[in-house]
């Protein structure tokens, strides 16, 4: 009897995912990473001055499903805290007013928590905004209420990084439904980093399950034959698939454009830009918004703090040590409010990352979309597929659902349907 192997192609969340249900049950899975270290952006970076940090201020809603199911599955559920209970501090630079808002309408029946000029009158933009007719840029729909400066922009760009004048509505909208269930609008930090609490919990799950991570393999070509993939050809090696082996390529849109050019793929994207200071902060982190400020999301950890500047393509072209110095005079007096000694004319170390296709550009527009399953033993998998936001959640759910569609695959030899790039909206 022939052996089935899943070939996995890309180590980032999506890919471990992949490779976490193809070996739940028992499955035989290899993945190729063409970096030197798996994790894509969700990893601590390791420079060589020794200024370990994040790539970003990556968070999850206790909503995010998928990815506390994965967390369960490596181990590392209880390595992932919440940092603010009483609701996300928000810094207005315009005001130097610090005040805590939730992120669940549940918790705005106290009037402490709910976002600034939030009326009743907004409550029903919102649920047009979770329950859109059609798709349209999500400002169309909320205009220049008070609140899409307190609470929709804001939470547009983290979720999307998309500005909200063109981000679409339709795939805030399953972040909104979700935020409606009671305690899902909760955030959750890992403790340490990226790294020793999600990315090397899960390779250490798959080696206890006998998955090679095969590092500084980046897949040059992709053998086809017909309507299969049968072969990879990789920096340093070709491998022959057997006729029963699959193949999973978790890899960014223009990666796959690359790869197999005829498939429609996303062009357009958005930048991120973070910028990272070493200064000693709190023994658990922090994280806190900012309003009236490039600046959108201040992370405090133990040794260093992280900002992030989502859709930041303006700024892209800017130097590192301009914007160092502008991100950290507007941060200071927030650190203060937090409780660190911080003044705005001592900068201290910083790193400055720019990520020039950090997602996909998600506007209101027709956004191009290969099916799952291009060929008959090869599914796709990536945040950017579907239409759900592109992040860790939809990154961890993307590498189930291309498992599930090579097992939903036609006998080796048969004729297959192309698989629907539509995803269940059941994530955050």
């Amino acid at each position: 009897m022939t052996t089935r192997r899943t070939h996995i192609v890309g180590a980032g969340i999506a890919g471990l995912s992949a490779a976490l249900a193809v070996t739940r049950e028992g499955g035989e899975a290899v993945l190729y990473e063409a970096s030197p270290r798996p994790g894509g952006r969700c990893r601590t970076v390791q420079p060589p001055d020794g200024f370990a940090h994040d790539n970003g201020t990556h968070v999850l809603f206790a909503a995010n499903w998928h990815t506390v199911r994965l967390l369960k599955a490596v181990n590392a559920r209880d390595r992932w805290i919440e940092p603010e209970r009483q609701g996300l501090p928000v810094y207005d630079l315009r005001t130097g007013a610090m005040r805590r808002i939730g992120l669940s309408p549940w918790s705005w029946l106290r009037p402490s928590r709910r976002p600034i000029g939030l009326g009743i009158a907004d409550l029903s933009c919102m649920m047009r905004l979770a329950f859109p007719s059609q798709d349209c840029a999500v400002a169309s729909i909320i205009g220049d209420r008070p609140i899409m400066d307190s609470f929709i922009s804001p939470l547009t760009m983290a979720v999307l990084n998309t500005p909200p004048a063109i981000a679409s509505a339709k795939r805030l909208a399953p972040v909104l439904r979700r935020l409606l269930w009671p305690r899902a609008g909760r955030l959750l930090v890992a403790r340490n980093g990226l790294s020793d609490d999600l990315i090397q919990p899960a390779v250490e799950t798959l080696q206890a399950r006998g998955v090679p991570l095969l590092a500084g393999q980046r897949l040059r070509h992709l053998v086809t034959h017909g309507e299969r993939a049968i072969g990879l050809s990789l920096t340093d090696r070709t491998v022959a698939l057997g006729p029963e082996d699959q193949v999973i390529l978790a890899l960014p849109p223009y990666e796959i454009g690359r790869l197999l050019p005829r498939l429609p793929v996303p062009q357009r994207f958005e930048a991120i830009l973070n910028v990272h200071f070493r200064l000693p902060g709190f023994e658990k982190p922090r994280f806190s918004g900012l309003l009236g400020a490039l600046s959108q999301w201040v992370l405090v950890r133990r040794e260093h703090v992280s900002v992030t500047i989502s859709a930041a393509d303006a700024m892209m072209q800017a130097s590192t040590t301009e914007i160092a110095a502008s991100v950290w005079r507007e941060i200071a007096p927030v650190l203060r409010e937090l409780g660190l000694a911080a003044s705005a004319d001592d900068l201290p170390e910083a790193h400055v990352v720019k990520e020039k296709r950090a997602t996909i550009r998600q506007a209101a527009l027709p956004l191009p979309q290969p099916p799952v399953r291009p060929l008959a033993n090869l599914a796709l998998a990536g945040d950017w597929i579907g239409t759900l936001p592109a992040t860790i959640e939809s990154a961890v759910m993307s590498g189930e659902e291309a498992v599930l569609a090579l097992q939903n695959a036609p006998p080796s030899g048969a004729s297959h349907a192309r698989s629907s790039s539509h995803r269940r909206e059941d994530a955050a």
